[in-house]
């Protein structure tokens, strides 16, 4: 299991290294993950996406995928570099009952004879640790100043980028919340149609909120539309009462993610500072609410999902 950088709580990230100059098989089960990608990369810098149902795959849900250096017929995709790496991703909309795929992968053929290593072990040793420590700062200094690039309560236009591991379908639209204690943020968007989209929220240092623990997450599958077909979504520290609300469990500020997954459009949501005292009055008359027992249930079930979904 990986994550790295605000991971997506409706996400199993899982990755798997290779050797260069080898080609392997990846084969297994689909499962019922609501989205399932495959991306391969050489470093943090993408080589191939693809989206596991745009594949040849069977009616039980059965696959397999050349991944290689040289193009082969069938399911392939491309693998680039002296250690490449393949990532899965499985996206859920319903935490209930949505299974991950059970994936495995195989060397294809003899191995590639490895090229004689000139490095003694201690250099080699002494080299991985330099670049962990780079590997640290450059991303400790990559989200200090990306965090800061959002206006506070607003949103950056949606860009690429596979430059730093995103998947090329994956159109994050990426903001940022602050908040006084008695403050709360409301967003409306009109929500994208296509495969995936989904809200989470982040702290200050891009660690998603506990999404077992707190709603700080909704997708398309758990967040309710109002009747003119906008979601409408509110964020503070204190429960109000409505079925769409994002919490931020005790924080100040963090960032927020709209993130949209094979969507025709990444729309950027409009925001609005209000006191949570007014939030009822600031939403539709017929907006969604919600009981304290209904949301001890739903908090429930979630930390329930996510126990099931980690649990090895």
């Amino acid at each position: 299991i990986v994550t790295w950088g605000m991971e997506c709580p409706d996400c199993i990230y899982t990755q798997a290294v290779m050797r260069g100059g080898e080609s392997y098989r990846l084969f297994g089960n689909r499962g019922t993950a609501r989205y399932v990608g495959l991306q391969t990369m050489n470093g943090i810098v993408s080589t191939a996406n693809a989206l596991v149902d745009e594949l040849e795959v069977d009616a039980d849900g059965n696959f397999e995928v050349v991944l290689s250096a040289d193009q082969r017929d069938g399911n392939w995709m491309r693998i680039e570099g002296d250690h490449p790496s393949l990532a899965v991703r499985h996206f859920f909309y319903d935490w209930d009952t949505e299974v991950p795929s059970s994936l495995r992968i195989e060397r294809l053929g003899d191995p590639v004879e490895a090229q004689e290593n000139s490095v003694g072990a201690d250099l080699a040793l002494s080299r991985q640790l330099v670049a962990l420590g780079d590997f640290v700062h450059d991303n400790l200094q990559f989200f200090l100043q990306f965090g800061a690039a959002a206006p506070a309560n607003g949103f950056l236009p949606p860009i690429d980028r596979t430059a730093i591991g995103a998947a090329a379908e994956n159109k994050p639209v990426i903001g940022r919340w602050e908040l006084g204690p008695e403050e709360a943020l409301i967003l409306e968007v009109e929500p994208p149609q296509g495969v995936y989209w989904s809200y989470s929220l982040g702290n200050p240092w891009w660690e998603t909120i506990h999404y077992g623990r707190h709603q700080s997450s909704l997708n398309a599958h758990q967040a309710v539309t109002d009747s003119d077909g906008l979601v409408r979504v509110v964020l503070c520290g204190r429960d109000p009462g409505v079925a769409n609300w994002l919490d931020t469990a005790g924080y100040s500020n963090g960032p927020m993610i709209l993130r949209c997954v094979r969507t025709a459009t990444a729309p950027t949501p409009s925001a609005r500072v209000v006191s949570v005292d007014q939030v009822t009055s600031a939403l539709p008359a017929k907006t969604a609410t919600i009981t304290p027992a209904e949301r001890a249930a739903v908090l429930e079930r979630r930390r329930r999902a996510v126990h099931e979904r980690f649990a090895v």
